[in-house]
């Protein structure tokens, strides 16, 4: 399932700068109160970049403070210390131009498909016509036609999670923080989903942060991986590789690629557990 490349389909957004890094965290630092009051490190002096368009992702156990970040990144939470930046701004200036989606797809049961994709295209004012047309595109973009006057109940989880991109789109945003997204879907279905976001990234320009518990799924999606240490969470290491895309899974170069990486992020957080004992 790829995107259409028809040009009646095509989004034209609008870079948020012309700055080489998208996602900027700088010795960024976050607590939060434990039960009985005391302070609880989740973040420490995180810092990374990561380039201005296509897929980075963030891999590291359970609890080391992936979420935190994007609901840092977000403007939900703000750190208690550090620099965040998007494209060179802070956060806070980029309200309502944040593209934010989690695993749950968050699509309004009470409202049809069609209508969940156009809620952004409405809120911004939108004339009617020009927001079905816009609807339209992006269901035939992805693979959605037939399907805008059916409520999320009654479409697959595939269907739903691919509402929720369409919802994005529709947002014009040019940046997409995404926190395992495809986690609940079958296997399947969910490289389908991860070969669509590829595609949408090539066709769009958009620049990504995916957070992922699965090295297959880094190593599919993105040129850059930050590897984060449990928690309190510390960058343990970055690294880059340049394969190809569309990548072939059944590959040897891919299994290669998958154990190399896998390898790497064991030894970094072996060598983390090693030190804090």
């Amino acid at each position: 399932m790829r995107p259409m490349t028809d040009s009646k389909s095509q989004i034209d957004y609008q870079p948020l700068t012309t700055g080489n890094a998208a996602f900027s965290f700088r010795s960024v630092s976050k607590s939060y109160a434990s039960r009985d009051g005391a302070p609880v490190l989740a973040l420490d002096e995180v810092s990374f970049e990561t380039p201005n368009g296509g897929i980075t992702c963030i891999v590291g156990p359970t609890g080391s403070g992936k979420s935190t970040i994007l609901r840092i990144l977000s403007g939900i939470e703000q750190p208690d210390s550090g620099t965040v930046q998007i494209g060179g701004r802070p956060p806070r200036e980029l309200i309502g131009r944040i593209g934010y989606l989690t695993q749950r797809h968050t699509l309004f049961p009470w409202m049809k498909v069609g209508e969940n994709i156009g809620m952004p295209l409405e809120l911004q004012g939108t004339a009617p016509d020009r927001r079905h047309e816009r609807v339209r595109g992006i269901c035939t973009m992805l693979g959605l036609a037939g399907a805008e006057n059916r409520y999320p109940y009654e479409i697959s989880g595939g269907m739903q999670q691919r509402a929720a991109l369409g919802r994005l789109l529709a947002s014009e945003s040019p940046v997409w923080l995404m926190d395992e997204p495809f986690n609940a879907l079958d296997e399947r279905t969910r490289h389908r989903m991860q070969e669509l976001l590829i595609g949408l990234v090539r066709e769009q320009g958009l620049s990504i942060l995916f957070v992922t518990h699965t090295i297959d799924e880094a190593v599919f999606l993105a040129d850059r991986v930050i590897v984060l240490t449990a928690g309190p969470a510390r960058v343990a290491e970055t690294f880059d590789w340049s394969v190809a895309h569309p990548r072939d899974r059944l590959s040897r170069e891919f299994g290669e690629t998958i154990e190399q990486v896998r390898r790497r992020v064991e030894s970094v957080l072996k060598e983390d557990d090693n030190r804090y004992r």
